[in-house]
């Protein structure tokens, strides 16, 4: 911005957009607040999640679909029309496939996931003060996409509202599990 140029204040949809989303990954970020890296590491509930986990999944999930936002489906990788879904649920490492996604390596602290976050975060802002929220892509084929549907990158948003907020009350309960903290309530 030059000195010329004046602050661009947003109203309306766009503004309750990003205000949705920063909010709740207010609420998921919380959650890592005063931890270890070992408690951030763990898994402390039933399932395999862990606060760190979560972070990973959100950033990568949210740069993910701002990417189909702008790209279509060519955002999500190799998995198009071609793919052979029975196959896939039948390989051995199916699952293995799946609980990657939340593994962490060892570089991914939790510091190093909240900047990661933050640095997406910037990004799907960018995208939602600029883009065409009526722009629409065809879903890619996938046993969990309604065969034919479009998404627009109003939806986008949308959904990852409601992802942020789902994983955020699945990073409260492990953290409650941790140390008894409560983040949302």
């Amino acid at each position: 911005m030059n000195a010329t140029d004046t602050p661009v204040t947003l109203t309306g949809e766009r503004a309750d957009l990003i205000a949705l989303l920063e909010r709740h990954r207010g609420f998921l970020l919380r959650t890592a607040d005063g931890l270890t890296e070992e408690q951030g590491r763990t898994a402390s509930t039933v399932s395999a999640l862990t606060i760190g986990s979560l972070l990973k999944h959100v950033a990568d999930t949210e740069e993910q679909w701002f990417r189909f936002a702008l790209e279509g489906a060519g955002a999500f990788g190799g998995w198009t029309e071609n793919v052979d879904w029975d196959a896939v649920d039948a390989a051995e490492d199916a699952d293995e496939w799946e609980d990657t996604r939340f593994v962490l390596a060892e570089h991914e602290s939790l510091d190093f996931l909240r900047a990661r976050i933050e640095q997406v975060a910037a990004r799907s802002e960018e995208i939602l003060r600029t883009a065409d929220l009526d722009t629409s892509h065809d879903l890619p084929v996938a046993p969990w996409f309604e065969a034919g549907a479009r998404w627009s990158v109003r939806r986008v948003a949308i959904h990852m509202i409601a992802e942020i907020s789902q994983h955020s009350g699945h990073a409260d309960i492990i953290r409650e599990a941790i140390d008894g903290q409560k983040t949302m309530g």
